[in-house]
């Protein structure tokens, strides 16, 4: 009761002050606004300068293609082109048709030969190149447009495709002219990509994709790996190259499955066995599914508990559980994601 007559004074102060409190306000309100303005006007004429520049850099690289025989190295080759051999059929044909490549990519016109099905890396590159060439990885655009020039390629001439294959990725001949005449195909594939590439690096592209194994091993490939280390040792470069698979660490990884002891169960896991693994990878790291991490030794534990290798365990929890719990996660697990 006694503090009614303070509450009222200060109520009645409050009322009184209010309207300059107000205009201090709307003053400080207006104030911002201005500069919020101000702010945006100037983020806006930044990215306008950004867009003009890109735009400027786009046109530039756009004018500055030229025809694929504006390489003296290709009209040298056109005029000792014969008729016995595949790729010569198809060089002459590309050449003929004299298609507009990037210039930049064009006096960059190197060749890197690679035994393996793995990328070119950025080391195995000349230093000094120019900043217009990408380099690295690929776009799923960028797999599309090299396939679809790909079957271009085989209907104009109409190839038999296997044979093609065997003829330009399987035999790696080292000499210039072999590099050239791979170059040559390799600007042939790249017809319609939005950024400036090394022609070397498409066709090993295009290499992995119309060459590589992936997914399961046959029993014939098994058998391949178990004769191999047996004979040679744990080549896995080797191997690979031997397989047509793109890493050596998955025949590693297979040939540890096929020599794991018998005493393992194998086969589909059952729901006990999920439940099991998610109890145990759940109890080494909370946040698993965020950014922890399981150790080699992790996973040696649950594979003893499940009686089997510790190998299969983990695939399984990365190929299996652990994308199902995400898509659980994020409400999408009776979603099709494919349509």
């Amino acid at each position: 009761m006694i503090m009614l007559p303070m509450l009222h004074s200060v109520s009645r102060t409050m009322r009184i002050f209010s309207p300059t409190i107000l205009q201090s306000t709307n003053f400080l309100h207006t104030s911002n606004c201005c500069k919020a303005m101000a702010k945006e006007v100037k983020n806006k004429e930044e990215k306008i300068e950004t867009s003009s520049l890109r735009l400027a850099k786009v046109s530039k690289t756009s004018a500055s293609r030229c025809s694929i025989m504006k390489s003296e190295d290709h009209r040298m080759i056109n005029k000792v082109l014969g008729k016995d051999f595949l790729i010569d059929i198809v060089v002459g044909h590309i050449l003929g048709r004299k298609i507009k490549v990037h210039k930049v990519a064009l006096e960059s016109n190197i060749t890197i030969f690679k035994e393996n099905l793995r990328v070119i890396k950025r080391h195995e590159l000349p230093e000094n190149l120019s900043p217009e060439l990408k380099v690295g990885r690929f776009t799923i655009e960028n797999d599309e447009i090299i396939k679809h020039n790909w079957n271009k390629l085989i209907t104009e001439l109409n190839l038999k495709e296997q044979e093609f294959i065997k003829e330009i990725f399987e035999k790696t001949y080292k000499n210039k002219d072999f590099g050239l005449k791979k170059n040559v195909i390799g600007y042939f594939l790249s017809q319609g990509f939005s950024e400036v590439r090394l022609a070397t690096e498409v066709f090993q592209r295009a290499r992995i994709l119309l060459c590589a194994k992936r997914g399961y091993f046959s029993p014939e490939e098994d058998k391949t790996i178990l004769d191999f280390v047996d004979k040679e040792g744990k080549k896995w470069t080797k191997l690979s190259i031997l397989l047509g698979r793109t890493s050596g660490g998955v025949l590693y990884n297979r040939y540890n499955l096929l020599t794991a002891s018998k005493d393992n169960k194998c086969g589909p896991f059952a729901v006990d066995e999920d439940k099991l693994i998610i109890r145990e990878v759940f109890a080494v790291s909370q946040n698993i599914l965020e950014e922890g991490n399981v150790v080699k030794e992790d996973w040696e534990t649950i594979g003893k508990k499940l009686q089997r290798n510790s190998l299969a365990v983990h695939s399984h929890w990365k190929y299996v559980l652990e994308p199902m719990l995400k898509r659980y996660e994020a409400g999408t697990l009776n979603i099709d994601m494919r349509k």
